[in-house]
């Protein structure tokens, strides 16, 4: 049978000077408790690059994400574009033409009369489009 020395085991606790029973007795020196600046440089190898493989894993899905983004707004400009092309000729089908073959008529025409005149002309591949009054 081995009896503990006493330099193994730990005098009894008395009554501490802060009066706070419950508090752990301090066995290393504050220093040594705390977080070290030069933890983070000894890391090893595969952490290191393990940590390299995400970090370029994520930029690349926020690439990704990014890039799937702009094509989306490509897309809903394109549609939009398309959309307004498709309203314009529709409104060119269905509206009524009146030629002013008299333009001295013009001179006489109110303002809101005036504001309802249309300039139209043929372009190179055959479409009706509008065009600014003033043009020649």
């Amino acid at each position: 049978m081995a009896k503990d020395t006493p330099s193994t085991q730990a005098p009894p606790r008395g009554q501490p000077v802060s009066n706070r029973p419950w508090k752990k007795t301090q066995t290393q020196r504050k220093s040594m408790m705390t977080y070290k600046a030069t933890k983070t440089l000894s890391t090893t190898w595969d952490e290191k690059m393990a940590m390299k493989a995400k970090k370029k894993e994520m930029k690349d899905l926020e690439h990704e994400i990014a890039a799937r983004k702009k094509q989306e707004r490509l897309d809903k400009k394109i549609a939009r574009e398309e959309k307004e092309k498709r309203r314009m000729a529709n409104e060119m089908k269905s509206s009524t033409v009146q030629q002013i073959s008299k333009t001295h008529k013009l001179k006489t025409m109110s303002k809101k009369q005036l504001r309802q005149i249309r300039k139209t002309r043929m372009n190179k591949n055959g479409v009706v489009e509008y065009v600014p009054i003033y043009t020649k």
